[in-house]
C-alpha cells in the first residue's frame, strides 16, 4: 500500500497512526525528505505501507527517489490518495497527483486508489467536505473523509484498504533486491517541437501528451502545477529556444494552450 497526496496533505501524520512507523513530521511544504514504510497489522493480517515523498515539481523525474525505494513504489498494489481537506482546491490536488502519477510511472497511476478527504478536524473542511464528495462522485469515484490527526475515521479506511487488497489477484513474491528498477525508456521521456504556423506551435510526446489528459484545465492550480511539469521536463525551454512569444497557441495532444510568460 502507497500513500499518495499533495505536500502536507497528512501523509506522514496519517502513517505514524495506522503503523509502527514514526515518520518526522513539520508544518510546512515537502515534509517528506525521504521514503518512510511501516507495517499496519489487522486482525491476523499485516500489511507494508509507504509514505510516498510529493509527485510534483520534479519528483516524478526521480528527484529524491532512491532505486531501493522505487522498487517499494513499483511494488505497491493499492494507493491510498489523500486528499489536503485544508488547501486551496482539493480537487484540483486530485486532478494533479494522478497526472504526476501517470508521469512518473504509468503502471502506478493505473493501480486502484482508495480516495481519502483528509483534515476532517477542521472546520472549513468539514464544511466544502459534501461538495467534493459530490464532485468525487460525479466523476465514479467513492470518497471518504478521515482526520489523521484524530484518527476519526481512520480505522474504517484500514478496514477498507485490507478489503480491497483481498479483491486483488494474487502475485508472485519476489524480494526487493531481485526486483529491477523500471526506467522510462528513451522514447517516453522524449518530446518534440513542431513550428506548424504563425504563432502556432506543437509539442508532441507520450509522456507529456498523458500528463496533459490527465489535467482538470478548469482548475488554474491545476494548470500551475502542468506549468512546472511542463519546466520540469524542459518542454518550456524548448518552446521558448522554437521561439513561442506571449499569446501564441501550443497544443499539447488535444489540448489547446495560450502561451504566456
Amino acid at each position: 500500500m502507497g500513500i499518495v497526496g499533495v505536500p502536507n496533505a497528512g501523509k506522514s501524520t496519517l502513517l505514524s497512526v495506522i503503523s509502527n512507523a514514526r515518520p518526522k513530521i513539520a508544518d510546512y511544504p515537502f515534509t517528506t525528505l525521504e521514503p518512510n514504510l511501516g507495517v499496519v497489522v489487522y486482525d491476523d493480517r499485516d500489511l507494508v505501507v509507504a509514505d510516498i515523498p510529493g509527485l510534483i515539481e520534479g519528483a516524478h523525474l526521480g528527484v529524491g527517489l532512491g532505486h531501493a525505494f522505487l522498487r517499494h513504489v513499483q511494488r505497491t498494489r493499492v494507493l491510498v490518495h489523500l486528499l489536503d481537506g485544508g488547501g486551496e482546491n482539493p480537487l484540483a490536488d486530485y486532478s494533479q497527483i494522478n497526472s504526476e502519477l501517470a508521469l512518473y510511472d504509468e503502471r502506478l497511476g493505473q493501480k486502484p486508489q482508495i480516495v481519502v478527504y483528509n483534515k476532517m478536524d477542521i472546520p472549513t473542511a468539514r464544511e466544502r467536505w459534501s461538495e467534493v464528495e459530490k464532485a468525487l462522485k460525479a466523476r465514479g469515484v467513492q470518497p471518504m473523509a478521515i482526520s489523521a490527526a484524530t484518527q476519526e475515521n481512520v480505522r474504517a479506511l484500514v478496514q477498507r484498504v485490507f478489503q480491497t487488497v483481498e479483491t486483488l489477484p494474487e502475485e508472485t513474491r519476489i524480494s526487493l533486491d531481485e526486483m529491477p528498477v523500471y526506467e522510462l525508456p528513451e522514447d517516453e521521456q522524449a518530446f518534440t517541437i513542431t513550428h506548424e504556423d504563425e504563432g502556432v506551435f506543437r509539442v508532441s510526446g507520450r509522456r507529456i501528451e498523458r500528463a496533459a489528459a490527465m489535467t482538470y484545465w478548469d482548475y488554474d492550480e491545476a494548470v500551475m502545477r502542468f506549468q512546472n511539469i511542463l519546466e520540469a521536463l524542459g518542454v518550456s525551454a524548448a518552446l521558448e529556444e522554437a521561439g513561442v512569444q506571449p499569446g501564441d497557441t501550443v497544443y499539447i495532444g488535444e489540448h489547446e494552450l495560450e502561451w504566456s510568460e
